[in-house]
């Protein structure tokens, strides 16, 4: 395991990915799908999963604000179970230019935010659950899931945006969250 300081240095001269989350689901989706679709990445996730091949984009997943608030991401992802307390330190530290993707829930906050980064809303995802299955309704058709996480589900708009930033397009990323669980 890679030490938070070493990650830090190790990341300083590439384009970071922060994914702020207390699901470690949708951290191990967006590896999902970015594997899936042949993307370069070296990724470090909370549960000690680790891929360091000195790829361009590094991504790092945290629930801790203060590794957040000094980790100075390019692409700072938030999932909507997080609160909004504490949030203005880490939203900060964004790589001017770089970009927010967040919950539309926190709106105001992001708004009160005076340092330029293109901002992307979203809502929740729009799912149906039948019997113990999500089907997401998206613009391309319903979509049967395998996943039983509700959290994740709400998030698939999010995660969504994130992964378009990789260059992922919808028909691309929905193939293998199919199969996620």
């Amino acid at each position: 395991m890679i030490s938070f300081p070493a990650l830090l240095d190790y990341s300083k001269e590439k384009t970071r990915v922060l994914i702020y989350t207390s699901n470690p689901s949708i951290a191990k989706l967006v590896v999902e799908v970015l594997n899936f679709s042949g993307k370069e990445f070296d990724f470090f996730l909370e549960d000690g999963l680790i891929k360091n091949d000195n790829n361009d984009f590094v991504i790092f997943e945290t629930s801790d604000i203060e590794k957040a608030s000094q980790f100075k991401p390019t692409i700072f992802f938030i999932s909507k179970e997080i609160s909004s307390e504490k949030l203005d330190p880490a939203l900060r530290t964004i790589t001017p230019g770089g970009i927010l993707i967040y919950p539309n829930e926190l709106e105001t906050i992001v708004e009160e935010c005076p340092h330029y980064f293109r901002k992307l809303p979203f809502q929740s995802s729009v799912f149906q659950k039948n019997n113990d299955q999500f089907v997401l309704t998206t613009e391309i058709g319903s979509i049967p899931l395998i996943s039983k996480d509700e959290n994740l589900v709400m998030n698939f708009e999010g995660i969504k945006l994130l992964c378009q930033q990789f260059g992922v397009m919808e028909e691309e990323f929905y193939e293998p969250t199919m199969s996620f669980e």
